[in-house]
């Protein structure tokens, strides 16, 4: 009985080491997972602590095709810890390809990426492949080897099947300084596909939130700063999706509501959390409200103890404008410089129009003495002149030695409609039938000028709070009503339909008869029969001559 009990007693000591030796391997593993890995619900902490210095977190830019580059500069004196992120779209998760890195010239292996038939049987991998949803991948390498602070140099090639555009490059970098304040930061990653029905509709279920925990107890009054930093794959402007911190909901500038916002699928956001902390147990809640899906994949906390970049002072050196089109996105490129001896981290720029904001970056860094350039997303809603400047810590969240240089003299900016009009015709229904000899065709119309005319057949129409309706006359048979609608600026848009008018042949063909001198008169039958073969031959040739004449119109 006590042999038995001895027996009993070392398999369960040797089963729980077993499963805590599982516990700390399993997040290693690069299975997939379609709702989210290495946890469905919640990111995992990858490294933890306090470093006289600070942690850098920065990167970009957006979907594109490999080779893909990105460049860093990472502050202070040495560093202690470092993990470069790499986003990669699969089109679907059961495409196969391969992703190569090369960090500062020098390459890592060729990584392969299988999507859900990845096994994971390598536990010891560098890096750490996180695959989730239809192919979305987040690829965490192991880089405090590899770089040093200074200029940081990473190219990104992928291959295969896969569709192996990047969504973005990320270096996360706990970096030492002899002058630097003490920090305490937390860094945590994964993949959680938060997700509606889908794009069709049809899934079964849906995966609302996420969460990041930065577990540990603080003395909150310690700490003058604390900075959150989060990363999002997939996400699309206008659907909502909402930011907590402590459930606290946060805010991008003046946007709360749709915070994984880039038309590029990629977001990486920053905000002051200072005062939301808690003395223990802080935690992100990510929350995925209207958005199709949205991925996020990192999120990493940072609290200092000194004053943030007390001795920094942000400028704008120059602002760069393409052509400016009223009701399109425009891309507006302003150049940064830290002119003081500190570095400045985690705070907001804002570009300016008429002293209106119209759109806002998050800037991760600027070490001292170093460039960057930051971009800017507007759509101006009308064409005109607008006055534009660009305000760097707009939110006034750096301590600078000069606080009053902090935008640049405004920039007349002429915006230019070259956006044509959206029209569209919703009476009568294009391969309609009707007996009037006049009919009233109307539509909506809208432009982002006001300044519109519209024309139906060469009749003008009558406009009314972007709708129009014009009077036009039938005739027997195939009608073509063509609508033109033409700006201020005269961009013009053109749409077109077929009516077809029932025809009394008895009367057309008695007045053609007698215009040629013709005695013959149709009897009744005829004329039913002449009207069934004339509907049904409008019928068979309709789409081959409404396409062929939509082609013609739209080409003048």
């Amino acid at each position: 009985m006590l042999l038995n009990s001895r027996k009993l007693s070392r398999f369960l000591l040797y089963f729980a080491g077993i499963s805590i030796i599982f516990m700390y391997i399993s997040p290693c593993l690069a299975t997939y997972n379609f709702e989210g890995v290495p946890e469905q619900d919640e990111l995992i902490e990858t490294t933890s602590g306090t470093v006289k210095g600070g942690l850098y977190v920065d990167g970009g830019e957006g979907l594109k095709e490999t080779p893909y580059v990105q460049e860093f500069n990472v502050p202070g004196d040495s560093v202690k810890w470092a993990r470069m992120y790499v986003g990669v779209w699969g089109g679907t998760e059961d495409k196969k390809g391969t992703l190569d890195l090369t960090v500062n010239g020098e390459d890592f292996e060729s990584v392969d990426l299988e999507g859900k038939a990845d096994s994971g049987d390598d536990e010891d991998q560098n890096p750490s492949i996180y695959c989730t949803g239809h192919g979305v991948y987040w690829v965490a390498y192991d880089v405090g080897t590899n770089i040093s602070t200074g200029p940081v140099n990473v190219e990104a090639k992928t291959e295969g099947s896969i569709d192996g555009r990047v969504y973005g490059i990320v270096l996360a970098a706990v970096y030492e300084d002899k002058d630097g304040e003490d920090t305490k930061y937390w860094i945590e990653e994964g993949n959680l596909n938060l997700h509606g029905k889908g794009w069709s509709g049809d899934m079964p279920s849906t995966h609302d939130e996420g969460y990041a925990d930065f577990s540990g107890k603080i003395d909150a009054d310690k700490y003058k700063t604390a900075n959150l930093a989060v990363a999002y794959l997939c996400g699309s402007p206008g659907l909502e999706d909402s930011l907590y911190f402590n459930d606290e909901q946060l805010s991008d500038g003046d946007n709360k509501n749709d915070i994984a916002n880039s038309k590029s699928y990629f977001d990486l956001k920053f905000f002051d959390v200072l005062d939301f902390l808690t003395e223990d147990d802080n935690e992100v809640k990510f929350q995925r409200d209207d958005e199709d899906y949205v991925h996020p994949v990192l999120a990493a906390l940072t609290l200092g103890t000194g004053e943030a970049g007390s001795s920094s002072d942000l400028i704008v050196s120059g602002l760069t404008l393409p052509v400016i089109c009223a009701g399109k996105d425009n891309v507006i490129k302003a150049n940064i410089k830290n002119t003081g001896k500190d570095s400045a981290s985690s705070f907001q720029a804002a570009l300016y129009a008429d002293d209106e904001i119209v759109s806002t970056a998050s800037v991760s860094s600027l070490a001292s003495d170093k460039n960057k350039t930051i971009e800017f997303n507007w759509k101006p809603a009308s064409d005109g002149q607008k006055a534009l400047k660009v305000y760097v810590d707009y939110a006034n969240k750096i301590k600078e030695t000069s606080e009053v240089n902090n935008f640049n003299a405004p920039v007349l900016a002429k915006i230019v409609d070259m956006t044509p009009p959206e029209i569209e015709i919703e009476s009568p229904e294009d391969g309609g039938f009707v007996d009037a000899g006049e009919i009233t065709v109307s539509g909506t119309v809208e432009d982002t000028s006001r300044n519109l005319t519209v024309d139906v057949n060469g009749r003008k129409a009558m406009l009314s709070d972007g709708s129009w309706s014009a009077k036009v006359p039938m005739v027997s048979g195939s009608n073509i009503i063509a609508v033109s609608a033409v700006d201020k600026a005269n961009n013009t848009a053109k749409e077109l339909v077929v009516v077809n008018k029932k025809a009394s042949f008895l009367r057309d063909f008695n007045e053609s008869s007698r215009s040629k001198n013709q005695s013959k008169t149709i009897s009744a039958n005829e004329t039913l029969h002449i009207s069934w073969y004339k509907d049904l031959l409008q019928n068979k040739i309709y789409l081959f001559f409404k396409n062929l004449i939509s082609n013609w119109w739209r080409r003048f």
